[in-house]
């Protein structure tokens, strides 16, 4: 009888997050159509999360299930990515189609000359085409920094890089993490490659490490900024990056626009004030203390009118 019982318990556990992915979608392509280019508000998502949690009963409950985004880079309908990332398997750790989709039409949009992203592979190979078909190339470096932590992945996407005519477009600096899970990266080496020039773009899809190991990313990347730059956080949709949008949002000089309904979420935001984070000079990773209902965290309004969350400075 117990074998039965947890059979069935199995099983109808089962039934109901495939109906809760079917209505998530169906949800995901309404403000998808309501919203059209604009990001969904971060308040949105923090009244859609609790009762989504209750329903499906997991973490995550945004988070779409990977066997929907897992595609190869030939079912991309541009044709220049297509033939690019034909042999890469997209969604699963790497960008979905549709968030690359999104990235590449942007980028020939706002036309960057300056990007940072965190988290080299199939986004390096996407951002470097987009800045080659812009045909921007700075003089002294490379017009895309990437920060990658493993060595092996580095030496791997630069292979690809070469192969595929995009190297001189592209600078990746090797970020070993803490054991916290966060960069441990000089802020004068960046400023030396750097020199003078100001940071258009910020993708954020790194480091690779235990929930809040990004959470330190943004503001110190932030310094590097031209005002109005825009950035991207992608895995948006996760519980721990729901916890870190809040959090920055909470950090004057940020703006969270809020997530694109697109992949695994798409976050993004506007560093408005990068002269507010010159003064921060070591990436101290920042515990962020929330609810146990998720990421609704405890917040209210500081003396400049912004929504201030309670953290606290790891050790």
């Amino acid at each position: 009888m117990s074998f039965l019982r947890d059979k069935w318990v199995s099983v109808l556990n089962h039934f109901r997050r495939r109906v809760v992915d079917g209505l998530i979608n169906c949800h995901l392509r309404a403000l998808g159509l309501f919203y059209k280019e604009r990001p969904v508000p971060l308040k949105y998502w923090q009244f859609f999360y609790l009762p989504l949690a209750i329903l499906s009963g997991c973490s995550d409950p945004l988070f779409p299930n990977p066997d929907r985004l897992r595609t190869s880079g030939k079912s991309l309908s541009i044709r220049p990515l297509k033939e690019l990332l034909r042999h890469d398997l997209l969604g699963e750790w790497s960008l979905d189609a549709d968030t690359i989709t999104f990235l590449w039409q942007a980028i020939r949009e706002d036309r960057p000359k300056i990007i940072i992203e965190c988290g080299a592979g199939v986004s390096t190979l996407l951002l470097a085409k987009g800045l080659a078909d812009n045909r921007f190339r700075t003089k002294n470096f490379a017009s895309l920094l990437s920060l990658e932590q493993d060595v092996r992945v580095k030496e791997a996407v630069e292979k690809r890089l070469e192969a595929c005519g995009l190297k001189r477009f592209v600078t990746i600096l090797h970020a070993p993490i803490s054991k916290r899970g966060d960069y441990q990266f000089d802020a004068n080496e960046l400023r030396k490659h750097l020199g003078s020039q100001e940071v258009d773009w910020l993708i954020i899809d790194g480091p690779a490490g235990p929930e809040g190991c990004r959470v330190s990313t943004l503001p110190f990347l932030a310094r590097f900024c031209r005002p109005g730059a825009r950035w991207f956080l992608d895995d948006a949709f996760r519980d721990g990056e729901l916890k870190l949008l809040n959090h920055w949002d909470s950090i004057p000089g940020i703006e969270v626009e809020g997530i694109y309904p697109i992949g695994k979420g798409l976050g993004a935001g506007v560093v408005n004030d990068p002269e507010q984070f010159e003064g921060i000079h070591d990436m101290e990773r920042r515990a962020i203390v929330v609810g146990r209902t998720g990421p609704n965290s405890s917040r209210h309004r500081n003396a400049s009118g912004k929504d201030h969350v309670d953290t606290r400075l790891t050790p």
